[in-house]
């Protein structure tokens, strides 16, 4: 162990094992009072500084030379020798021997005041000698103040001239550290102080700069720059100064450091010396508004003390803003504190602002370009200056904290909101939109003050070039203290060599050093006095009495509400979304739980899931269905041990189930109603019945009603307490009111209008104004003080924004501005365009084009409008959307477009459409005209108006044009909503098209048979009902109409074998709605008239029940008809890639039904797949070979061939078997399956996850009427009058909708219109019902 230091040998002996690293010379073991006198009378040369940054001659005067005289230095300098001495002298210590040195003369080392090991091994020293850190205590009970002042200084100056000797040894007159600590020793116990020279205190603060574990910039420590100030004694002196650093920081760009220093403290005194009251020079205000603060929320506190201390509320212009820069209070040694206003001009605000998100404009964020520290003392040889102000630059993460802390600014929502990104999270979904934000605003800080030419670094670099400096100082002086986590940046922390390379970092004081200085509200006691706290503290006291009782009254509320667990089941997330709004509902009332039954694996979680369903009341299941009616199979594993070895754990256990799914496949929410047959299994109590939301027909109504009937079970159940009864009746006067709630919506949103030529003109004005560098007649530049002349400065509000702006000499709001009003056409354009958050921001759909489309089967289908019947290959290229990756059996979601309808029928439906009210009877829309969308409804959240308006959702702050919105948008080809022909009657003008709109709405079983008739479809909206021609807005349409959703196609190929290909194979879906005409479906339509060329928006849906298996060497059975090859094509590409590696594959059989052979899809490519050896055999069945007995998969399967075939690798263990195609021909291959095996041998495949099921299940519209029906229908023909509107030479879909009101009681209401009668108007509508 090292001993630097003898008066620490006892104390240390015993101690920890630390130990100091210094050495005093102190043999002479003092100085007589005549010495002392000696030594103030004489001028002893001093060292001399380095030249100044301001020396024109770059050398060193003979003053520097010469030793100051204290007779020269302020008052305040000289001290009296006997109070000195009565106050520093305490009982002489024996001198002690010349103890042992460290070589590397790094001082003391402390442990404090920072926590010591921050990261590193306590054990391990500082320096390569083995010196550990003391306790400053350890060394305060040994030392009397003088002899730390001593001991401080001398460490110091045996630093400096370590560091500094071979530079200075060339000026004459410098002297020897011998005879340099010879004059302080003098000096100290002449005065009980000594006066740093000017090279001293400027390398004394840069060795503290050097020695700050917290900072990462210090490679630059060496070109910190003094500005010595300690000849300033009042407060005017110094605040002059402080303005003067201000000024010489803001001349360079804030590129350089400066250090502002003004007197020092008195050894040995407490609360002496100057002080700075605030933390920096620059700091802005605060202001308490209620539950909200304007400004800084930091400086707080610090703001209410001006106002009560110093009377200052706000600018002496009486305009408060979130950006008011704080005074300074000053205080000079011996004075009272004084408050000094800063001139704004000193260093004006960086406006935060960025070209490619100009919509962070508008939330007026900006910061100040200087961070001048004040609060921090700088301790140099034993001297404290508490008043010494310095400056460096900013990072760009430390700005970034600034304004996205939530105990700062807090912008991060703000920021989001103006991009207009989705911000709520639901349960499944991760909230990494803040990362999103935090790269823009990033982005956009360093933008902003590189514009503004402030010095600004970002963090990579800085960290990267703190990591070099690190080793290199390690190199060299074997020691460096390290905060980890201040060093390490707050963004991208892992993507340095430092992140790991600092983990065992330590971090202690090393002196010089900068240390936390007296916090202002100690100064605040002290020339203050305490506040008068009686009348506070008893209304603290009388809060704190309220707070416990009302905590009390919520704990026993509480322990009222029942407890509900929500487990919930999402394939991609739709079920989770409904599971936590089920949350949000039942949660005023219960105490609601959440369990991810996909995510639940260790055995920790399963006992954690199996408490909260022994202390729940009542347990609610919420499933998504995958594939034909089969839970979701990340979800498998958790319910089949819940009801299985835990199944007893339900018995009794009130539970209700809610599914979802699709009611296109046979089986229905298949998920919902296994776990209701789980629970009769187990004997649980289900509240209600199993709810089952369709996808088809609309989510949001079917959840509601049962949430309804769910919460009207719970009031009733025995021990409810009042807030579910209360509930209860709520949810039924919301249920009673959505009607009304629903037709209101169309008065919440407003479309607006532009012509084609108003967009093109101003799309040319734009770009020409982003030539030029600005934006023409609308600038979007931020507005400051210092721009606009003090005439026209007007009111902040409390966010601190100005609220007028100047644009073409016109004053306008920046609210007016904001939402457009007040601003001609052209300029309301140009701002949407600029904006970014009205352009697409959809996330992960890609833009790929066209290679080709092979039609492999193209064949006509006979009928009325006649088809063509087509199967294609379509290849798209992903090399424009970044080639994103995807594996064989993925899903691709296409988004389609309205290829079914041409373009004149297109411009006769947007003729028929009324503007709205703000606009002239004869002004047409066109195809060509823009809309843009806004929505205004704070009752509302945006997801709630994504669940129940999708369509509006989508199109909300959209520029589009009218093409584009019904050619993409828009299902024009969907049928009309009973809801809507109810709203749709109160348009209509005549009394007949009202009375089959209310018919059709009142009336489920005429609507059905009108939609299987003609299809009620959008796009015949006024053919159908001539009377609504100029009644329907587009806003009804965006508030009733559904969007064009994504289609899911399975992928056939596999990427290592294509390359920057995706293929997809798809059929024309053909289907008829009983009639002999034939319709089409809307996706696989476009997609097989698609041209080489053409551009395809879709994304990729990954899915891992369906891909290859990890062990290539298990034996695969691939079962598949028609399209249903496609992703059986991806795979066995995949096993022809393997088999190219020259790896080993285990056996594989394909069973491929198809009509034909004349019709066989990729018959060559399978015949390719065995000569590779990817497949090892294949069976073929064709349900229409002509001369052959049909034969369907499941039929083949059965057979004697395959039976012997495949029997014996579906006993094995580890054979996989993958099904694709439709879901009736999915359930019969699984009973084939079933039949040539076993049924537990196929349950013990389905359990392990080796049944791999990709089905789709298309179920045609229901054809309702009879032959009986038809022949009448027939009938009808005959006589119907031929003089009405006809369609390509083939009766319209009016003419079908007058067949079917003619055969159904509505023919009765229509004769009761045309007559007027109310009593049979009355009597049909009775008819209907």
């Amino acid at each position: 162990m090292k001993i630097s230091f003898n008066p620490f040998k006892k104390k240390l002996s015993t101690s920890r094992g630390t130990s100091s690293c210094s050495s005093v010379d102190d043999a002479t073991g003092g100085v007589s009072a005549k010495s002392e006198d000696h030594i103030i009378a004489s001028n002893v040369r001093r060292p001399v500084r380095r030249p100044s940054v301001g020396d024109a001659t770059g050398g060193v005067s003979a003053a520097d030379v010469r030793r100051p005289s204290l007779a020269s230095l302020p008052s305040s300098f000289v001290f009296d020798a006997a109070e000195s001495a009565a106050r520093l002298r305490r009982p002489a210590l024996t001198s002690p021997p010349e103890p042992e040195k460290c070589p590397f003369l790094h001082g003391t080392v402390y442990a404090d005041p920072y926590p010591g090991y921050v990261h590193g091994n306590p054990k391990r020293g500082i320096c390569p000698n083995g010196c550990r850190p003391v306790m400053t205590s350890e060394v305060t009970e040994l030392e009397s103040p003088r002899d730390v002042l001593l001991r401080e200084a001398i460490e110091f100056v045996k630093l400096y001239y370590h560091e500094r000797s071979d530079e200075m040894q060339g000026i004459d007159g410098f002297l020897s550290c011998e005879e340099r600590i010879s004059e302080i020793k003098e000096s100290i116990y002449a005065t009980g102080t000594y006066v740093h020279t000017f090279d001293e205190l400027q390398h004394g603060a840069q060795v503290a700069w050097r020695n700050a574990p917290k900072c990462s910039n210090r490679k630059y420590w060496q070109q910190l720059k003094l500005l010595d100030q300690r000849m300033a004694t009042s407060n005017q002196e110094i605040f002059d100064s402080c303005i003067k650093h201000l000024s010489k920081a803001m001349s360079c760009g804030v590129s350089e450091a400066y250090i502002t220093v003004f007197q020092p403290a008195t050894p040995g005194k407490v609360l002496d010396g100057s002080y700075i009251w605030n933390d920096q020079l620059l700091q802005y205000a605060a202001y308490g508004n209620g539950d909200a603060v304007i400004g800084d929320p930091k400086n707080l506190r610090f703001t209410e003390m001006l106002k009560e201390r110093f009377g200052w509320d706000g600018p002496s212009d009486g305009i408060k803003g979130a950006h008011d820069y704080l005074p300074l209070i000053i205080q000079a040694r011996g004075q009272k504190p004084e408050l000094f206003e800063l001139p704004r001009e000193c260093a004006r605000p960086v406006q935060i602002h960025h070209p490619r998100y100009p919509e962070l404009s508008s939330l007026n964020m900006q910061w100040y370009p200087v961070p001048a520290v004040c609060a921090l003392d700088l301790t140099v040889g034993g001297i404290l200056y508490t008043a010494a102000p310095f400056n460096g630059w900013y990072a760009n993460t430390e700005v970034l904290r600034d304004l996205t802390d939530e105990c700062r600014f807090n912008m991060l929502i703000p920021v989001a909101e103006a991009l207009g990104m989705e911000i709520d999270t639901k349960p499944g979904e991760a909230p990494l939109w803040k990362d999103e934000v935090m790269h823009i605003l990033s982005s956009a800080v360093y933008h902003s003050f590189k514009s503004a030419k402030i010095a600004m670094i970002d963090h990579h670099t800085l960290i990267d070039m703190f990591w070099t400096w690190y080793r290199e100082e390690m190199k060299t002086r074997k020691y460096c203290p390290v905060n980890w986590k201040w060093v390490i940046p707050p963004m991208s922390s892992s993507t340095n060599r430092a992140y790991l390379g600092l983990n065992k970092a330590q971090e202690y004081t090393l002196k010089p050093a900068y240390l936390l200085g007296t916090s202002p509200f100690q100064l605040e006691i002290k020339y203050f006095g305490k506040r008068d706290t009686s009348l506070a503290m008893k209304k603290l006291l009388h809060c704190i009495w309220l707070a416990i009782v009302f905590k009390r009254c919520i704990n026993r509320m509480r322990g009222r509400k029942q407890p509900v667990l929500i487990a919930y089941a999402s394939v991609t997330g739709n079920a989770a979304r409904y599971a936590s709004d089920l949350g949000a509902i039942l949660r005023s009332s219960c105490n609601v739980s959440f369990v991810d039954a996909c995510g639940v694996n260790a055995a920790e979680d399963m006992l954690k899931v199996l408490h909260l369903i022994h202390a729940a009341t009542l347990v609610i299941f919420v499933s998504s269905t995958q594939g034909n009616g089969e839970l979701p199979s990340l979800a498998r594993k958790f319910f089949s041990m819940l009801f299985g070895k835990h199944g007893n754990l339900l018995s009794g256990k009130r539970c209700a189930v809610l599914g979802f799914g699709s009611s296109s496949y046979p089986i229905f929410c298949g998920a919902a109603s296994q776990i209701s047959t789980m629970l009769a299994k187990v004997n649980a109590n289900e509240v209600v019945p199993h709810g089952k939301c369709d996808s088809v027909k609309g989510e949001a109504l079917s959840f509601y009603d049962w949430t309804t009937s769910l919460v009207a079970k719970m009031a009733t159940m025995r021990g409810a307490n009042p807030l579910m009864l209360k509930l209860s009746s709520d949810i039924k006067a919301s249920n009673a009111s959505s009607l009304v709630r629903a037709r209101n919506m169309v008065n919440c949103v407003k479309v607006e209008v532009f012509t084609a030529k108003e967009v093109e003109t101003a799309a040319a004005m734009s770009y020409m104004t982003q030539r030029r560098g600005s934006m023409g007649t609308i600038s979007r530049r931020r507005i400051s003080n210092d721009s606009i002349d003090s005439s026209e400065r007007s009111t902040i509000d409390s966010s601190g924004k100005r609220s007028t702006i100047y644009s073409s000499g016109r004053r306008i709001t920046v609210e007016s501005f904001l939402n457009g009003e007040n601003l001609t056409p052209h300029e309301r354009i140009m701002r949407i365009m600029s904006s970014s958050s009205m352009r697409t921001t959809k996330k992960d759909i890609f833009e790929g084009q066209v290679n080709s489309r092979e039609d492999i089967i193209s064949r006509v289908v006979n009928g009325e409008g006649s088809v063509t019947r087509k199967t294609s290959l379509i290849k798209i290229d992903l090399k424009m959307c970044g080639d994103p990756p995807y594996q064989p059996g993925d899903h691709v979601r296409i988004f389609p477009r309205n290829n079914a309808i041409d373009l004149d029928q297109l411009q006769m439906f947007v003729l028929h459409l009324s503007r709205g009210e703000a606009f002239e009877v004869g002004d047409d829309c066109c195809l060509d005209d823009h809309i843009l969308a806004s929505f205004k409804n704070e009752s509302i959240s945006r997801s709630e108006l994504a669940a129940s308006w999708p369509l509006l959702s989508k199109c909300i702050h959209e520029l589009m044009p009218l093409e584009y919105f019904f050619d993409n948008q828009v299902a024009l080809e969907s049928p009309i909503s009973m809801q809507t022909c109810l709203d749709l009657s109160q348009l209509a003008t005549s009394d007949k098209d009202r009375a089959v709109l209310t018919g059709l709405g009142n009336n489920s079983t005429v609507y059905e048979d009108l939609i299987s008739m003609c299809g009620l479809k959008w796009i015949d909206l006024f053919k159908i009902f001539p009377s609504l021609s100029k009644q329907v807005t587009i806003n009804f349409l965006l508030c009733n109409m559904k969007p064009n959703h994504a289609r899911s196609y399975s992928i056939s190929s596999c990427k290592e074998v294509v390359g920057s290909e995706l293929h997809i194979v798809v059929g024309r879906h053909i289907y008829s709605r009983g009639g002999s005409k034939k319709e089409v479906g809307v996706c696989s339509n476009f997609l097989t008239q698609v041209e080489p060329g053409d551009e395809i928006s879709f994304n990729i849906e990954s899915t891992p029940s369906f891909q290859y298996p990890l062990d290539p060497l298990c034996p695969i059975i691939f079962i598949c008809t028609g399209t249903g090859f496609a992703p059986i094509r991806g795979l066995l590409q995949k096993r022809s890639y393997f088999q190219s590696r020259s790896e080993k594959l285990g056996p594989s059989f394909l069973i491929f039904g198809s009509r034909s052979s004349s019709e066989g899809l990729f018959h060559d490519e399978i015949v390719e797949f065995q000569k590779q050896g990817a497949l090892t055999e294949a069976f073929m069945c064709y349900s229409r070979e002509i001369g052959v007995k049909k034969e369907y998969t499941q039929d083949k399967l059965r057979s004697i061939e395959v039976r012997d075939r495949l029997g014996p690798f579906l006993a094995e263990p580890n054979t996989h078997i993958f099904i694709c195609g439709s879901a009736n021909m999915a359930e019969s291959c699984k009973v084939s399956l079933c039949e040539i095996s076993s049924q537990d041998l196929f349950d013990s495949i389905v359990a392990s996850g080796r049944l791999h099921c990709d089905v789709f299940g298309a179920l045609l519209p229901k054809a309702r009427y009879n032959s009986t029906r038809r022949l009448s229908i027939q009938s009808h023909q005959k006589t119907f009058n031929p003089k009405e509107e006809h369609m390509g030479g083939k009766i319209s879909s009016t003419n079908s909708l007058r067949r079917v009101m003619n055969t159904t009681p509505a023919n009765s209401l229509r004769r009761a219109v045309k007559t007027s009668q109310p009593s049979a108007l009355s009597r049909s509508l009775f008819e209907l019902k």
